[in-house]
């Protein structure tokens, strides 16, 4: 066997020109900070949070657009950093930073009772 053949898995060039992207953001996709990712490294960070059985990571499947409310996102929050304490994988890692930084900073507003849309293009 020979593992190396899986090595771009862990190099983020890899994922620079996926054509499946995720979009997160509040209300409009061209937000200023709204935050696009790559569709294979968010699958992979959900597929996890399935294996871990947790409650919110599984929803954001791809299957469809979805919003989460401000209790579902205090919630992906834990979940995230659950994973991240548990993988050795930068790239993952770094998308995890990513979205767990984008929503975190709307849950710590303390009159914030938006909704954060994942756009799965």
């Amino acid at each position: 066997m020979r593992p190396e053949r899986f090595a771009d898995r862990l190099d983020p060039s890899t994922y620079e020109s996926d054509d499946e992207v995720v979009g997160i953001y509040e209300r409009d996709p061209n937000e200023h900070d709204a935050l696009w990712c790559s569709g294979r490294l968010f699958r992979r960070l959900t597929t996890i949070g399935r294996a871990y059985e947790l409650p919110t990571l599984p929803l954001l499947d791809g299957s469809a657009d979805l919003s989460l409310n401000r209790t579902r996102c205090v919630s992906l929050v834990d979940e995230i950093a659950f994973v991240a304490e548990r993988v050795n994988d930068d790239v993952l890692l770094a998308l995890a930073q990513s979205l767990s930084d984008y929503v975190a900073t709307r849950v710590r507003r303390p009159a914030w009772l938006g909704d954060i849309t994942f756009d799965f293009d």
